[in-house]
């Protein structure tokens, strides 16, 4: 059973909006305009008491880095977040309070994009992008000091990142962690559909109206919008942790874990945490932390270099 916090958490998800966004894809557009007047979300200034963060946009967009001060503990790893939201949302102040929570738990460093979004920008232009980045994160660190991760669409940008560097022979990260994932922007996983009302955070339209916007020209079931239905052999070891309540996006995780589970494939484990909603590990409850401590368990059990 979920803690109270969480229960209480749960409660109160549909006051946040996020329901609304996704169940009312015929006013996205203007939703989404609405957003981009607004500068997206920092740090708060009390990290930058215990880290250095700068920010860089030589690369025409922000990219954020983080780092204890006095410098990244010896043999810690450098994470590579990729946020969620759709595709269309920018980064939230909880996406910073938990990179900079795992910073802190691992004495490691941080790079985060605050990358191109949707729908001005298109999946095979931002993964290029994301690709970019990584390779150069991978001359400096070294890839097998890296661990990729990201939460909802991030999750699926992580997976979806791995599979083009795996495809064309570049170096790999370490490890891969998931939140949450969304990995098949096609709307037709069995039962998402029937399970919609139950759902207090996301609906399927609102989710294909996002997947579209992001994939452009590209087909729904491309590996680059949904990497379930790509190439899994021979990828890092990846962590991926879903929530009973996550409704919708739950099937995800579960595929997911199915297709790893098969002979020959990678190192993985699967946390499904009961009760638990959408990007749980996020919020300030107690599962949220433990979580975070499995992450860290695991970035440091894959870390190559150690």
């Amino acid at each position: 059973m979920a803690s109270i916090r969480a229960r209480l958490v749960n409660l109160a998800l549909p006051l946040l909006g996020v329901k609304r966004f996704f169940s009312q894809p015929d006013k996205l557009a203007e939703r989404i305009a609405r957003m981009r007047r607004q500068r997206p979300v920092r740090p708060q200034a009390k990290w930058h008491k215990r880290f250095d963060i700068r920010e860089f946009s030589s690369r025409g967009y922000p990219v954020v880095t983080i780092e204890p001060r006095g410098g990244a503990r010896p043999g810690a790893p450098h994470l590579l977040y990729l946020h969620g939201g759709g595709y269309v949302m920018d980064i939230a102040a909880l996406h910073w309070d938990t990179v900079v929570d795992l910073c802190e738990r691992l004495g490691a460093s941080a790079t985060v994009p605050l990358y191109p979004l949707a729908p001005e920008a298109k999946a095979a232009g931002t993964l290029d992008q994301m690709r970019a980045l990584y390779l150069e994160l991978a001359e400096r660190y070294g890839a097998d000091n890296l661990t990729v991760m990201g939460d909802s669409a991030g999750g699926g940008m992580t997976l979806a990142l791995a599979q083009m560097l795996k495809s064309e022979g570049a170096p790999l990260p370490g490890s891969l962690v998931l939140y949450s994932p969304w990995l098949d922007a096609t709307g037709k996983a069995e039962g998402q559909h029937e399970i919609e009302p139950r759902d207090r955070m996301l609906a399927v339209s609102g989710l294909e109206a996002c997947g579209a916007m992001y994939r452009g020209e590209l087909p729904a079931e491309d590996p680059r919008v949904s990497p379930l239905f790509g190439d899994l052999d021979g990828l890092p070891p990846m962590a991926i942790f879903s929530g009973t309540a996550d409704i919708i996006l739950l099937v995800d995780g579960r595929r997911l874990a199915h297709r790893l589970g098969e002979p020959g494939m990678p190192d993985h484990i699967y946390r499904e945490y009961a009760d638990m909603f959408h990007v749980w590990m996020l919020l300030p409850v107690p599962e949220a932390m433990q979580a975070r401590a499995e992450t860290v368990d695991f970035i440091r059990e894959h870390r190559k270099a150690e």
